[in-house]
């Protein structure tokens, strides 16, 4: 069944992957992103430069294209909502309720929330489940247990199907930006351009997600014709930073990194993700060497949907 799909966020780091995915399965997507478009055009892709909480802008938007599902990704980062929380809260959670409201106007029927594994306490005993969340220690982390909460109100209430994925540690190409990026993508990018490397948090365990299972993983959660459990963890394998490195380094020997131990953001290593598996058919196939080798691949050929840099 082919969805008219409004993307937040849309030309961010997931986004570009997510709207990618949705036009090769045959959907029409509406991207929302304050940056300019990086895509070449496509005649089912509309991409608008808004602000998501620019609720006039998104109004016209939605009554424009009267999109029959919503996937939200646009959101500050963890570092950027600790510098700023009030601009966080702006963002991040009123920002999430006034596209609820709006998508119930414009009667968009399904609601796919970003969330993250940040909303665990990073010490919260493992293998973490769904309803293990709940005591957050980043602003980032609070800002997105609000949406789910949010989200799951309306639900209740019968107004939309609310739907939301906690993937853990995201990594892939182009993502340069939020705390955890350095112990992840960063390595390959800093690699392939032939910088060194700072690792500082090399015994951490971290469950490192790429970011083709991420997108893969919403577009389960928003194409499933039931979600009962409504929010899901999405993981992928898990390995030490250290290892990490040293697994990039098989693939770029030039790879040149030095250890300088100081505290890190920390999210849990091993989660629960039985439900995504059992109820939505998601598993993830994008592990350790395959991904790293879709990586390089990724970053050396590009994609014919974005625009050349």
């Amino acid at each position: 069944m082919q969805l008219v799909v409004l993307v937040t966020g849309g030309g961010g780091f997931i986004g570009r992957f997510l709207v990618e995915r949705l036009i090769e399965k045959g959907h029409n997507v509406v991207s929302v992103d304050r940056a300019p478009s990086p895509f070449r055009d496509h005649p089912r892709l509309a991409y608008y430069v808004a602000d998501v909480s620019d609720i006039i802008a998104m109004n016209r938007i939605f009554a424009k294209h009267k999109p029959t599902a919503v996937v939200h990704l646009a959101a500050l980062l963890a570092d950027a909502c600790e510098m700023d929380p009030v601009l966080a809260t702006k963002v991040n959670i009123d920002s999430t309720q006034h596209l609820l409201e709006l998508s119930i106007t414009h009667e968009a029927r399904k609601f796919v929330f970003m969330s993250s594994a940040s909303v665990y306490h990073p010490d919260t005993p493992e293998p973490v489940k769904e309803e293990d969340a709940g005591k957050p220690v980043s602003y980032y982390g609070v800002t997105k247990y609000a949406g789910e909460l949010i989200g799951l109100w309306y639900a209740r209430r019968g107004l939309i199907d609310f739907r939301a994925l906690r993937p853990t540690v995201v990594f892939g190409p182009g993502r340069f930006r939020g705390p955890s990026a350095e112990y992840s993508s960063l390595i390959l990018e800093k690699g392939l351009r032939g910088e060194k490397v700072v690792v500082r948090n090399p015994e951490d365990r971290v469950n490192y997600i790429y970011v083709r299972d991420t997108v893969n993983a919403l577009v389960a959660l928003l194409e499933a014709e039931k979600a009962p459990s409504r929010v899901y963890n999405a993981g992928g394998f898990v390995s030490r930073v250290i290892e990490f490195v040293e697994l990039v380094k098989r693939y770029i020997p030039t790879l040149d990194y030095e250890v300088q131990p100081a505290p890190a953001v920390r999210y849990p290593a091993v989660v629960d993700d039985s439900r995504a598996r059992e109820e939505l058919g998601w598993s993830p196939k994008y592990l350790r060497d395959k991904a790293i080798e879709d990586y390089i691949e990724t970053y050396k050929k590009g994609s014919e949907l974005f625009r050349l840099d």
